[in-house]
């Protein structure tokens, strides 16, 4: 057979032919390996520093994000529908059944994302705006028809005549504002001592095991709330984000990131530790667990014998051909 026999017998695409069994091989070959052969820790570290140097140093990554994340707030912004409406019913209610299941998170941890700085002082603040507006109503400030019903005979009359002159209402002004200061200082230290009791009740109730019903009540109730948000308001709040800021930072934290010379390792420390129970295991046999090798195998050899159709139906892959025929 010469070379150009055997170029016709190569190019034949149909099933089984000589093009198909020679992508079947590729794939059985490439699907024999072990994981981390396939897709070598050290390899994928590589490639992703490098992409990301590649897209920090681009004058036009950062505009083409803009670009895209203001065609999205356009798009939102411009549909009527809810999440729930664009979700097909089947997922919007597995979602729904998922987050009845039940659950309750470590208290430790719910308590670690509770009591920090910043969520102390913001329900620090609205606590004691609480109890100061409470004490207000409650307490009322002291009028002079309440600092009168604590006097009988002369002294209501001395007191009768201190209000006519406009005395009585200057005592009970100032004990007010008294009151209204010892109020003051009396729940802001009310409010500093029971604030961790308060995130340590809170993360009793939210990690009791006794309580899941409720627990799965209130994340249903926040997935309700999620699935009922109209696309428009979420592109209004996209709107509102400052997207060339946010992304400047992103990339000057990523560049420096880059440079301290700890990405490549930690990278390639991070992908050797997701693949660490799977890595040796042969990726047919890491498939077939899923299920997947069948529509792999398949997708797999479509996609060799386009891609090896594309190599031999080409000039140089002819020449070469030759050339090699031609060689003792």
């Amino acid at each position: 057979m010469n070379a150009q026999q055997l170029l016709t017998r190569l190019q034949d695409t149909s099933p089984n032919g000589p093009l198909d069994r020679l992508a079947a091989l590729v794939v059985e070959h490439e699907l024999s390996q072990p994981l981390t052969t396939l897709l070598p820790p050290a390899l994928l570290a590589r490639a992703i520093a490098k992409a990301l140097e590649g897209a920090v140093a681009s004058p036009t990554a950062e505009p083409e994000l803009a670009s895209a994340l203001q065609h999205l707030q356009e798009q939102l912004s411009q549909d009527k529908r809810t999440v729930r409406d664009t979700l097909p019913p089947e997922l919007a209610k597995a979602a729904v059944e998922l987050a009845s299941r039940r659950y309750s998170p470590d208290r430790t941890l719910v308590l670690a994302l509770l009591d920090r700085p910043p969520v102390r002082t913001l329900v620090g603040a609205l606590l004691l705006n609480v109890l100061i507006e409470f004490s207000r109503k409650v307490s009322a400030p002291v009028t002079e028809n309440r600092i009168a019903k604590g006097f009988s005979g002369l002294a209501r009359l001395a007191a009768e005549q201190a209000r006519n002159s406009g005395a009585l209402g200057g005592i009970a002004g100032a004990l007010s504002d008294e009151i209204e200061r010892q109020v003051e200082k009396r729940a802001r230290d009310f409010v500093d001592s029971a604030l961790s009791g308060i995130f340590q009740q809170v993360a009793d109730a939210l990690s009791n095991p006794t309580r899941h019903a409720e627990h799965a009540e209130l994340r249903v109730a926040l997935l309700d709330g999620v699935l009922g948000l109209h696309l428009s308001r979420l592109g209004r709040e996209l709107g509102q984000v400052d997207v060339p800021g946010g992304t400047a930072v992103a990339r000057k934290g990523i560049s420096q990131w880059l440079a301290s010379g700890r990405a490549l390792p930690e990278l390639e420390a991070f992908i050797t530790r997701a693949m660490e129970r799977d890595g040796q295991r042969p990726v047919r046999e890491v498939l077939g667990a899923f299920g997947l090798l069948d529509t792999f195998q398949t997708m797999g050899r479509e996609s060799a014998r386009g891609r090896l159709g594309a190599i031999v139906g080409a000039a140089p892959f002819a020449q070469w051909l030759e050339e090699v025929m031609r060689e003792p």
